[in-house]
């Protein structure tokens, strides 16, 4: 297979893909390809589609790669009906960032550091799928312990957690106290 056609077939994977594939996944399904050139293929693809003014790049989300709409032409992929948004309150995403900074952790421990009852929530979270159940905690009941998923890596466009931004670093005074955040969320219905 030539270079060319690694880099065609690279492209087509990640064009039809629905969530991100990690270079060593994307490495095995074009075949006679190590995870290096995945990523050297990856950088000449970004530079053509800079190069041509392409609205897309291909992007490092979740521990792997995906094709990603730039954030100016958001609106339109928007109005697609495979892409849904949700809004996310304040009490919504508040609890989403105690589990994101602090998993895991059991629904009394994101309690006790919201002061509220957190079980409708916790639950509208998971079925966002940006929260589950990672493991259960060893007292009476067996709490479930939870952490957010990939989709909230892919969501939020992360790699992984450690690159969260430090609390220090958030300026949660300057939200107006009624905002929601809008989040693209992948249609259920494929």
């Amino acid at each position: 297979m030539t270079k060319l056609e690694q880099k065609q077939a690279l492209e087509t994977i990640l064009f039809v893909a629905t969530k991100s594939l990690s270079p060593k996944q994307l490495a095995e399904m074009i075949g006679g390809c190590e995870t290096g050139l995945v990523r050297e293929l990856v950088s000449e693809l970004n530079a053509a589609y800079e190069k041509t003014d392409r609205v897309f790049r291909i992007e490092s989300v979740a521990d792997g790669l995906q094709m990603h709409t730039l954030p100016e032409y958001k609106k339109w992929a928007q109005s697609l009906e495979t892409v849904k948004v949700i809004k996310l309150s304040p009490a919504v995403m508040e609890t989403l960032a105690i589990i994101a900074y602090k998993q895991p952790l059991t629904r009394a421990g994101i309690e006790f550091i919201r002061g509220v009852d957190s079980s409708h929530t916790i639950r509208r979270l998971m079925q966002q799928k940006l929260v589950r159940i990672v493991g259960r905690e060893m007292l009476p009941g067996r709490p479930g312990l939870y952490g957010t998923t990939k989709g909230f890596l892919e969501v939020f466009g992360l790699t992984r957690l450690k690159h969260l931004p430090a609390l220090s670093e958030l300026d949660m005074d300057k939200l107006p106290e009624d905002s929601q955040l809008e989040l693209p969320l992948e249609s259920e219905d494929e």
